[in-house]
Parts: structure tokens; sequence; C-alpha cells
């Protein structure tokens, strides 16, 4: 047998051709069968991406989709979204979910720190299909199963994206009047490209309102179930039993004695602040933690409500704490002290857009405080008029007739069919003050300001008939009419001239109450439901107070 010999460029076996030439038809057989594999792998891509797309398309003309324990309903948002994607899948490919869909699990695991439902975003359902996944197997999950899981991923985007930009809840089906301008559509847009970006979960958190109020909230909300895990409050007997305890887990504990930390807490829940432990305190120290949660959960949503952009303006009127707070920028600027409606003539909750103001107003006094209140001083003392700069007229339209006060019989007036206008110029006494803030509600409720600045340091300030009158409205309207400047506002309301100036960019105005509130130290303040909007609210979220 023969010597095998290398040559010295290395290029075949001498001796042996038929070993070259099974080398080269390995060689040819090797390449083309690999040259045929990438081929089957591409085609085998295009035939799953087509394929996914078909059944994408189908599955959008079901609007009941069911989907494990989920009913997926076609949204206008996610049929827009496929759309402009060509029905292309966003989350899943060949190899199942990308890591933004776990990133997208996680945040909406997390919803309930927001007050927000997370079997609302198909939670449990979207994590047996990603666990179906993530676990070694043979078999992959089929193609059904991979479009059914991009379209609940896009759709739990797509509601938790809006939830947090505009609330849950609608206003306007809580408030009779509300003209907020919503930030419309943009959530499908804002999937896209943090699916391009790889931040699904930045782009979601980013979302959530910026403003400390709700902050504090989400804070207080960690603590309350934090309590509720541990079975709530302690009891607390009618002799005392068990007080300290129960003040202690909420934080009103402040000394050894019984008398300064039950203030504190009827402080909080809005009680007269006896020290003393009565039936109503006692009552307010049994409510079940539950109650409390649900009253945290509802006023975060009323944050939900507000802007959320950096470049918000607006004017948020605090009508449970007598305060106004003026944005701009999204940065508080400045809280100015108010005072609102009496009991019965209690401040509406609405929002609209400010569109105008006033510099020394004329107040044309409503019908019924002409007739309940001024004819009244009127028949008392007729000189009443002149001195205080009433003008007093009959008729409408062209009919109208400016009347002498003197002239009047006001003593034969009868309140019932008062049918005088009387309007107020301009002047010291007039009770709007030098500015009146205006804005289109059905209420006829204004900001102004008002002589009277003595209410201002009372604590509780419900004096108007519904008007707000705002403590250095000067300032406010400085703020507004920044391109005026100080000066030039100082001199028109020296003039005593009245005037009416717009403005180039109406301002959002909002009018809430909150029934929760967290102080700068942490603790939790509850208010009672004045207006009933909680229970309003609870009703249109298909919930009652303890069922959460």
């Amino acid at each position: 047998m023969g010597m095998v010999e290398w040559d010295g460029e290395n290029r075949f076996f001498r001796g042996y051709p038929w070993v070259v030439y099974g080398l080269y038809a390995f060689l040819f057989i090797l390449l083309s069968f690999l040259f045929s594999c990438a081929h089957g792998r591409g085609g085998g891509l295009q035939e799953w991406e087509d394929s996914s797309t078909r059944l994408l398309r189908l599955s959008l003309l079901d609007n009941g989709l069911s989907v494990g324990d989920s009913i997926l309903s076609v949204s206008e948002d996610l049929s827009a979204f496929y759309l402009k994607r060509g029905d292309r899948l966003a989350w899943c490919g060949p190899r199942g979910p990308g890591l933004q869909a776990d990133a997208l699990y996680a945040v909406i695991k997390e919803a309930g720190e927001d007050g927000l439902d997370p079997r609302l975003y198909h939670v449990a359902t979207i994590g047996k299909l990603l666990e179906r996944w993530r676990r070694p197997s043979d078999k992959p999950p089929s193609l059904r199963a991979a479009v059914q899981l991009d379209l609940l991923l896009t759709n739990a985007f797509i509601l938790y994206g809006n939830h947090m930009l505009r609330g849950r809840i609608d206003p306007r089906a809580v408030h009779d009047f509300w003209e907020a301008t919503f930030m419309q559509g943009g959530i499908p847009d804002l999937l896209e490209t943090a699916l391009d970006l790889q931040q699904v979960r930045m782009t979601l958190e980013n979302l959530r309102p910026p403003q400390i109020g709700y902050v504090r909230l989400k804070n207080a909300l960690a603590r309350y179930r934090a309590v509720q895990r541990q079975g709530g409050w302690n009891q607390v007997s009618a002799e005392g039993e068990g007080l300290r305890e129960r003040l202690e887990m909420s934080g009103d504990w402040v000394d050894t004695e019984h008398r300064t930390s039950l203030r504190r807490f009827q402080r909080r829940r809005h009680l007269e602040p006896t020290g003393r432990l009565d039936r109503v305190t006692l009552e307010a120290l049994k409510e079940p933690v539950e109650a409390q949660i649900a009253q945290i959960e509802l006023n975060m949503e009323r944050w939900r409500w507000l802007p959320h952009d950096s470049e918000a303006r607006y004017i948020l009127v605090r009508l449970d704490d007598y305060e106004l707070d003026f944005i701009d920028r999204g940065q508080l600027q400045f809280t100015l002290r108010i005072i609102v409606g009496k009991s019965f003539w209690r401040t509406p909750i609405f929002s609209s857009t400010m569109t105008h103001l006033v510099v020394n107003p004329y107040w044309y006094v409503p019908r019924s405080i002409a007739a309940e209140e001024i004819l009244p001083i009127l028949q008392r003392d007729p000189g009443y008029a002149l001195r205080n700069g009433l003008r007093i007229s009959k008729g409408e339209g062209m009919e109208v007739k400016r009347l002498d006060p003197d002239s009047i019989d006001w003593n034969g007036m009868d309140p019932a069919i008062f049918d005088l206008h009387i309007a107020q110029i301009p002047g010291g006494t007039n009770p709007l003050g030098v500015v009146k803030f205006y804005f289109k509600n059905p209420y006829h409720i204004y900001l102004h300001d008002t002589p009277n600045k003595a209410l201002f340091e009372l604590e509780k300030r419900e004096f108007s008939h519904g008007c707000i009158r705002v403590e250095h409205s000067e300032l406010l309207a400085q703020r507004i009419l920044s391109d005026w400047g100080k000066e030039a506002l100082s001199n028109l309301i020296k003039s005593g001239r009245n005037r009416q100036i717009g403005f180039d960019d109406p301002l959002p105005v909002f009018l809430l109450y909150w029934t929760a509130w967290v102080d700068e130290e942490g603790q939790l303040y509850l208010h009672d439901d004045a207006y009933q909007s909680d229970e309003k609210m609870l009703q249109a979220l298909g919930k009652t107070l303890y069922n959460n």
C-alpha cells in the first residue's frame, strides 16, 4: 500500500484521487443543504408573517374575541394601531413575545398601586400566555396563541394609557358641566414609539399625573393597603380600650395624652377637634380601612382628570381647601386663598375655559339676590341706591328704561314678582372688587376680587352666593396678562375705567372638591362627600364603597 503524500502547496492527496472527488462531493452537498435551509428559513418566516397577518385581520373582525378569561373588545384605537402597521404583530414573532411584552406585564401587575384594577388589563390571561411561551417545550404555542397574546398586550397598553392619561371615568358622567380639553388620540402613536425605542415601561410611567397631590395619595394608598393586609384597624371600645394602638397605626399618636392625639385624628377626619372619644369619633375610628382605600382611589382618579403635560397652564380651584393654585408650564407658581359659596349656595364642581377678564367691572345683580337681599335694604333705606352706585332699569333689549331710584315705591314692591334690573357701577363698594375673571358655565359662576379682605383670615371661608372671591386678584390678573406688565395693569385699575381684556390663549379652569388629600407630613385627610361626587363615581365604576 502506497504512502499518502501532502504536496507543498496543500491542494490534494496524491495517490488517492477518489478521496479528492469524495471531498468535493461532500462539500457540494453540504453547501447545497445550508443554502436550502437558509432559503427555507426565509420562506418560513415570510409564511409565518403572512399567516399571522391573515389571522390578525380575522380576529379584529370579532368584536367579542374570547381569550381565556378575557373578552377583548376591539376599539377604534386598537384597529388604528394595527392598520398603521399593515396588520403585522407588534409584540410577538415566530419565537414568541419579546422583552417589551414582559415590561408591559410588569406595569399592569402594579396597576393597583395607582388605584387602578389590574383585571381591566387582562393581567391573568397575559400572565398565563407569557408563561406558556417562556416554559421550555418541544412544541411552542400555536400561531393563534401568538396573535391572541399580541392583541391582548396592545389592548392592555391602550387601556392603561388612556386611564392614566385621562382617567377611567369620564368626568362628564359625574358632573353636569365639564369642558376640559383632553388630549385626544395619541396612545397608538405612543405605543409605536415605545416599541421602536424599547421603552414600554418608561412610556407608561410618564403618563402618570406629575402633581405632588397625586404622588402623596399614591404613597398613602400603599400604607393603607399594608394595614388592610394585616387585617385592618384594631378595634376600639367605647371606654377607650385599644385607642392608643389604633391611633399609633394611623400615625396620630403624638404624645402620652389621648386628647392631643384624638384632636389630630379628628382634624384629619373633618370632625370637631374636641379631643374627646364621642360617638361620632368612635364611628370614624371603627370605619373599615377599605372605605379609606376606596376614597383614596377615587381622589387619585380626580387628579387624572387634570392636564399632565409639562407645558400645561391652568387654574385649579380646590373648593375643599378654600385655595386656588395657578399652574404654569406644569409647575405650581403660587397659591391664593379663596372664599366659596355658603352651604345653601354651594359652589358647583365643573371645568371650563377662561377667555377674558374685566377690569373695574359692573356688578349685574342676580334677580334672586336683588329681590331677597337688596330690596329689603332699599325698603328700609331708599338712599342706599345712590350712595352705592346702583343703577335701576326695567324692560328687556330695546325696551330697557333707566329709572330714578328716588321715584320708585320700594315698599310697594313684592319680592315674588320683582322685575327690576339692578347693576352696580365700579367703585370701592362694588362686591366684585377691581377684577372679574370670566369663564363660560351655566351656573353664572366666576372668579372675582372683593373689597372685604378680612374674611380671608378665617379658617372656614364659605360666604359667597357661589362665585369664588380671590385674595390678591391683581397678582392673578398680572400672571394671566403676562404681556401687559404690572404697571400698565395697575394704572388701568387706578383709573376706574371699565375694560374687558381677552386672552390669546384661553386658560383652563378646574373647580374640584377633594374628599381625600395628603399633607406635607404624609397624613391623610378625609372630607365629607358634600357633593355626593364620590357616590356618583362609584356608581360609574359599578362599585359599592367596600367592593374593591
